[in-house]
């Protein structure tokens, strides 16, 4: 009689809380992404915050419009776990989830934050269910000089994947990195986070701290070497002072420089993209040195338009899990080599009349002094299709080619264009933004 009580009793606690779930179509890789959607929200009143401007506010067929471009982002980069930025609330991100992205896996977790002004919360889709199924807030306040202040917008969730234990801890910092004003309420911000990883890792999970930081990292520089006014990037990633072995080290360090940016803003307010200073990265995925060595590899994809479907770029983060083991540290590929001196590109059209798989076109131009072949030389777009080239070009000459059914299909959206020689060495490149038909892309 007794052993059927506590039957019964483990049968009723357990009822309603069902077992986690992976539903990942390939264990040995874990794919986390972070990006902010630009106020994603759903159109559907009582709307929240006072920001009156957003292009869709009040329109629920303009705002599944632009869930939708923030879905096909989704989709292109088929993250198992992804942290959105700016999202309204769990009803915007459940419809962007069952609406756009239906039969992928995911499921919808948010919890309501504290920023009545904006409206605004992160929240997280992901494949693998986290424990006690549920996320969590850091409702605790950080101390800076005299501020006193908390994080508006935040998460943390704990995750068994495979043997491995992970934590995720997500964040809207303030923005404004270069406000003097704005430093000890963003450096309080991060005294909290900072915090809360140490807690996870007491606990024995490794910390994944990502999200948009409103701040730049000192240390692991983004294309235009941009320097924080404030601490918050080494106070998030301090674990414990005086011992920097179980610092968290920014992902970022696996990309090329020339490519580490995440966010666009418009400072002559024109409308257009002008690098490279209105791009810099002021959004970060932070690991746990245990998971270093199992990084594959991060992108930072420059696709979308930052002046129509978000002002941000997503970050993307692929661990190989292989069974438990830990893998080499990967190698971080150079950025080109400056072009002078030898063959650049000097011209792309991406977006011509008529068809483009036939007439989108690339010029090349000779900047050396001796003739160059250019048999082996190869365009690569950044989806990693390919124009096969060939013949000679003198020194000081051009060359065009046009696409003529090759494989890569340069992005009317924008894209980044490698020139590769027959020894698979990227010397030359050239990133673009939108393009309208006609439109030519020249070497600044």
């Amino acid at each position: 009689m007794k052993r059927l009580l506590v039957a019964l009793l483990l049968l009723i606690v357990g009822a309603g809380q069902a077992p986690a779930e992976d539903r990942r179509t390939d264990s040995t890789r874990l794919v986390v992404m972070t990006f902010n959607a630009l106020f994603m929200f759903d159109g559907v009143e009582p709307e929240e915050g006072g920001v009156h401007d957003i292009p869709w506010r009040g329109s629920q067929t303009e705002a599944e419009e632009h869930m939708a471009e923030i879905a096909e982002v989704v989709i292109a980069h088929n993250p198992d776990i992804l942290n959105l930025v700016e999202v309204e609330n769990l009803q915007a991100l459940q419809t962007l989830n069952t609406k756009f992205l239906a039969g992928r896996g995911y499921k919808a977790y948010l919890v309501d934050g504290t920023d009545t002004a904006t409206g605004q919360d992160v929240g997280l889709l992901t494949r693998i269910d986290p424990e006690a199924g549920a996320i969590e807030r850091d409702d605790r306040t950080g101390q800076s000089g005299s501020v006193v202040k908390g994080v508006s917008k935040n998460y943390f969730a704990r995750f068994t994947v495979g043997d491995r234990k992970i934590a995720l801890v997500a964040l809207h910092f303030l923005a404004r990195p270069n406000d003097p004003v704005r430093v000890d309420a963003r450096q309080a911000q991060a005294a909290v986070i900072a915090q809360r990883a140490m807690d996870l890792a007491a606990e024995g999970y490794a910390p994944i701290v990502l999200g948009d930081f409103n701040d730049y990292d000192g240390q692991v520089l983004d294309h235009v070497g941009s320097q924080p006014i404030t601490e918050v990037l080494p106070i998030v990633k301090r674990m414990h002072p005086g011992d920097a072995a179980d610092n968290l080290v920014n992902a970022a360090q696996f990309v090329p420089q020339s490519q580490r940016y995440t966010a666009f803003w418009d400072q002559d307010e024109d409308g257009t993209v002008d690098p490279p200073h209105e791009l810099t990265s002021i959004d970060h995925i932070l690991i746990a040195p245990a998971l270093v060595s199992l990084v594959d590899s991060l992108a930072m994809p420059h696709e979308l338009d930052p002046t129509d479907v978000s002002d941000h770029f997503p970050i993307v983060l692929h661990l190989r899990l292989n069974g438990g083991s830990g893998g080499e540290p990967i190698v971080v590929p150079p950025d080109p080599p400056a072009a002078p001196g030898g063959v650049v590109i000097a011209r792309l059209l991406p977006n011509p009349p008529g068809d483009e798989d036939v007439h989108e076109e690339a010029t090349l131009r000779n900047d050396g002094a001796a003739a160059i072949d250019l048999a082996g030389y190869k365009l690569r777009d950044l989806a990693g299709g390919t124009w096969s080239l060939d013949g000679t070009i003198a020194p000081g000459e051009s060359k065009t080619f046009q696409r003529d059914g090759q494989a890569m299909a340069m992005g009317n959206r924008g894209d980044t264009i490698d020139l590769v020689n027959p020894a698979g060495d990227v010397i030359d490149s050239i990133h673009y933004d939108r393009v309208d038909e006609g439109e030519e892309v020249l070497r600044l």
